[in-house]
């Protein structure tokens, strides 16, 4: 797919580093020279130094052609421009961060197709972090009816050296992550302590889990 990015700071170049490696067509436009120059030299993308706003660069873009625009820049009347010109050109796919929860209905307007709302998403970060020490939250799943969550694996933790076959009952543990390895899981595998594992679980198993972390 051709993707465009406006704004290359932390969030728009790890974005922008995930997609090159799953082989779309990638373009950024970001307004910093120097940080543009920066992107130009790392990234396997073309790199455009220029306002996301400005129509011409938009266009030098080639959003007209664009599957995808990801308007991803720390201001939201900014990203809401983009989102309007890219609505205007008829880009198949609008996805918009969003920093003010005011801000939703205004993008929703617009005809976004997709809405992340960076700072909702933080706030409900902390509370699991805080409620659930050790686990994150990855997706739910099936309408709402399973969550896929990562939990790490401390020593007096009753997954500690045990055989996934001897405790994943009632849910998968999909893979581990062991340092820097990923570890496709087999019944068994042992678990150690700093293990980081995926878990797909039902709903109603998940507090039963987390009392076994």
């Amino acid at each position: 797919m051709k993707v465009i990015i406006i704004g290359g700071q932390k969030l728009g170049e790890a974005l922008s580093q995930l997609l090159i490696k799953e082989k779309h067509d990638v373009v950024v436009v970001e307004t910093d020279e120097k940080l543009a120059e920066e992107l130009a030299e790392k990234l396997d993308a073309l790199v455009l130094h220029g306002d996301g706003t400005d129509k011409n660069i938009l266009k030098d873009a080639n959003i007209e052609k664009a599957d995808v625009v990801i308007a991803a820049t720390g201001d939201d009347k900014t990203n809401l421009m983009v989102c309007e010109f890219a609505k205007s050109v008829n880009v198949p796919n609008i996805i918009s961060r969003i920093n003010q929860s005011d801000n939703e209905g205004i993008f929703t307007k617009v005809g976004v197709s997709n809405i992340i709302n960076t700072t909702n998403a933080s706030v409900l970060a902390f509370k699991k972090a805080m409620e659930n020490p050790g686990k994150q939250i990855a997706t739910l799943i099936a309408g709402g009816k399973g969550e896929v969550f990562e939990i790490s694996i401390h020593k007096e933790s009753k997954f500690n050296k045990k055989k996934i076959e001897d405790i994943a009952k009632g849910f998968t543990i999909a893979c581990i992550y062991r340092g820097d390895k990923y570890v496709v899981p087999k019944p068994e595998s042992k678990i150690k302590e700093g293990d980081i594992l995926v878990i797909c679980s039902p709903l109603e198993q998940v507090k039963k889990i987390e009392s076994m972390i």
